[in-house]
């Protein structure tokens, strides 16, 4: 199903990108550590948000 690929990749990709930026240590400023936890929480969003529009779609099938 293109939903549950889409959901695997979403979570796939903020694993890899909160991964990253752990294994690179920088010089981290306040701006820095902002993106980062902002990138991660816009994945987590997108995910709920995926989740949400599945659960809706799921639901109104019964309606019918």
């Amino acid at each position: 199903m293109v939903t549950e690929k889409l959901l695997n990749k979403l979570k796939e990709s903020q694993a890899t990108f909160a991964l990253d930026a752990l294994k690179r240590p920088q010089e981290r400023d306040v701006f820095e550590y902002g993106y980062r936890v902002g990138m991660v929480a816009g994945f987590e969003e997108a995910i709920n948000v995926l989740l949400t529009l599945l659960d809706e779609e799921k639901n109104s099938d019964k309606g019918l």
